[in-house]
């Protein structure tokens, strides 16, 4: 809570400059000016130390996993625009809108509001602290006159805090399946590799799935791939229950396969400007954190926008991925003759590779696919074996090159020295 204001000064109490030339209210702006200049340079520290205090303080908080991944973010945007509130008055209004969007994201996110006001509260107080203690260390003889001056911060502190609640009310209100969406934070902490076996069981009932069962993770990112607020968080499409979950940045999707042996094809599609992986099955609800990690890998082995990227179907570009030293490696020691050709030329027998080995070793298909005759294709495919020392017919050659292919698209080749 808030401190009161502090009385008056009695007729006999030695009144700042500011004040016996402007009156309290302009010595109030004047030591608060003063005093944000001096919290400035401290910002970093002031919110590594609400953040200690919080995480201390808040059994939320204080899970490395429940907690929000932009706390540290959150909070420094916070402080630094109530300094400069205090600084530039033209600025006050700064911290209510952050404020406000602060309460909209973090009901969206599940996060609990009483969990958020305490966040607030203990920023206000460590900040009001400072404060003080920066003006009585610099300035002694102004200090007085922040006892005119508590009433002002205090009341911005408690607009900003009544906005925080009021926004979080109304986005509240506005999800259509709260009761779902409180498991947001659960569904997190999963996904964040939390395998507690005790911990896990409770999730289970509390978001009603089994234990045991069978799940594929999905993740989307790009400029189309966060929901609305107002998007279900559980939904069932064709039979499968999906559980979707704002997660660093992008947007992870749980869904529960049952006796399925993968997610159905076209389920979960990404604009055309997103990208999105999909992990392998994983079994049981302890696996989601290696469901997401495998999610991320095909995600970024995800070769082209507005596509679905299945971690299994291309387990040598998650490879390459995976390991991109590995994989240059790779790239360097089968396809490294092939850096002595002229670009145009490097980039014609590669394509005819990669065209001959997606159409199952088929030079006709090949050719059909490169609008090209097959005795083309099948000449180029010599000139490569020749330069390369493997031939297409030997099975472990053809893996060399099929992995050394994915390395050299993955790790741009045209970024290192022919």
């Amino acid at each position: 809570m808030p401190p009161p204001s502090p009385p008056r000064p009695g007729p006999f109490a030695p009144l700042p400059p500011d004040f016996a030339e402007t009156g309290s209210p302009g010595g109030e702006r004047s030591v608060l000016r003063y005093a944000g200049g001096l919290l400035r340079p401290v910002l970093p520290e002031l919110v590594h130390g609400a953040l200690a205090e919080l995480r201390t303080a808040s059994a939320y908080y204080g899970d490395p996993v429940l907690a929000p991944p932009d706390l540290a973010e959150s909070a420094r945007e916070a402080l630094d625009v109530f300094v400069g509130g205090l600084v530039d008055p033209g600025r006050t209004d700064e911290s209510g809108e952050h404020a406000w969007r602060t309460g909209l994201r973090r009901a969206a996110d599940g996060v609990p509001l009483r969990a958020v006001l305490h966040a607030y509260r203990i920023g206000g107080v460590r900040l009001w602290e400072a404060l003080v203690s920066l003006v009585v260390r610099e300035r002694p003889e102004r200090a007085s006159a922040l006892a005119f001056a508590a009433s002002d911060v205090w009341r911005r502190v408690d607009r900003d805090t009544a906005l925080l609640a009021e926004a979080h009310r109304r986005a509240a209100a506005r999800l259509p399946d709260l009761a779902v969406r409180r498991h947001l934070p659960v569904l997190r902490m999963l996904l964040r590799g939390h395998a507690d076996p005790v911990h896990v069981s409770a999730f289970a009932v509390s978001l009603g799935l089994p234990v045991a069962g069978r799940y594929a993770v999905v993740l989307l990112a790009g400029p189309g791939a966060a929901r609305a607020e107002t998007d279900p968080v559980r939904e069932v499409r064709d039979g499968v229950p999906l559980y979707w979950c704002p997660l660093d940045g992008a947007t992870a999707v749980v869904a529960h396969l049952g006796d399925r042996p993968e997610l159905p094809a076209g389920l979960i599609a990404p604009g055309p400007a997103d990208r999105g992986g999909v992990s392998t099955v994983v079994e049981g609800l302890a696996a989601l954190g290696r469901g997401h990690e495998l999610a991320r890998l095909a995600l970024a082995a995800c070769p082209a926008n507005g596509t679905l990227h299945r971690l299994g179907d291309r387990l040598s570009r998650a490879f390459a991925v995976a390991r991109p030293d590995l994989a240059g490696a790779v790239a360097d020691q089968v396809l490294g003759p092939l850096r002595t050709l002229d670009p145009a030329e490097r980039a014609e027998l590669l394509t005819t590779l990669a065209a001959w080995l997606d159409r199952g070793g088929s030079t006709r298909r090949a050719g059909e696919l490169l609008y090209c005759h097959r005795n083309t294709v099948l000449n180029r495919l010599r000139r490569l074996e020749r330069l390369t020392g493997r031939t297409l017919s030997n099975p472990r050659d053809v893996v060399d090159l099929a992995m050394a292919l994915e390395a050299e698209d993955i790790t741009a080749p045209a970024a290192r020295t022919p």
